[in-house]
């Protein structure tokens, strides 16, 4: 199995440090492959097995690999290669796997995207710039859309809340800002949850408290001394 995971984003394919035709044809030609789309994602890693795993700045890129100065550390030993590779893979489980079909959509979106911004970029034209403005927005809903994949709001919130878990036990006080962080288009403070025309607080924190109830009922999260823990680590 070979997974590939980077955060899909329009300044990422505008700025042309995203190519998702590349991930496309990687993903056709190893049958055993997996595209992951993790929002927020920074790191630069690369592992192999629980041989080695690389930690550097460098980008899988032509410039990062083999143009810019980088800097990085080669780890070799099994424990350290495991932890990095286990760290990864919860990593997985917030994003998203893409499917052949949905990535072959977000092409498409990406590349519909590309030749607007070139298009703009000459002209100068109101009518143009509003036309570039609409591709932009459909393609930062589609991009959204990656994200969760077929996933609900409720399991979304589920799941990044086993992730942080996973790292610590934390108060509900402490899980808002941190899940806000992971799921940040889906956090916004601007929508309230209003019942009978009164406020009960903004929508998201109701869905994570929803969600927080789910896994408490499931038997994968207890309460301890004020914070949220998990009931068994994670595999």
């Amino acid at each position: 199995m070979v997974r590939v995971l980077t955060d899909i984003r329009s300044d990422s394919i505008l700025a042309g440090s995203l190519d998702l035709e590349a991930l496309e044809i990687f993903r056709n030609q190893h049958g055993q492959s997996q595209v992951v789309s993790l929002p927020r994602l920074h790191a630069k890693v690369y592992v192999a097995d629980t041989r080695r795993a690389l930690v550097t700045s460098a980008n899988l890129t032509p410039s990062g690999l083999d143009g810019n100065f980088e800097y990085g550390v080669s780890l070799e030993d099994p424990v350290l290669v495991q932890r990095v590779r286990r760290d990864l893979e919860a990593y997985v489980q917030v994003g998203n796997v893409l499917t052949g079909v949905e990535l072959a959509s977000l092409v498409s979106v990406a590349n519909d995207l590309k030749d607007e911004y070139e298009e703009v970029s000459k002209a100068t034209s109101r009518k143009v710039k509003s036309r570039f403005n609409e591709a932009l927005r459909q393609a930062q809903r589609q991009f959204l859309s990656a994200q969760a994949g077929k996933r609900t709001a409720h399991g979304l919130f589920a799941d990044a809340m086993i992730y942080l878990l996973s790292t610590q036990p934390l108060s509900t006080e402490e899980l808002h800002p941190k899940v806000a962080q992971l799921l940040p288009d889906l956090c916004s403070d601007d929508t309230e949850l209003v019942i009978n025309g009164q406020k009960f607080g903004k929508q998201w924190k109701h869905t994570l408290r929803n969600a927080q109830v789910f896994l408490r009922r499931a038997g994968r999260i207890v309460l301890k001394d004020g914070r949220w823990t998990l009931t068994k680590p994670t595999s």
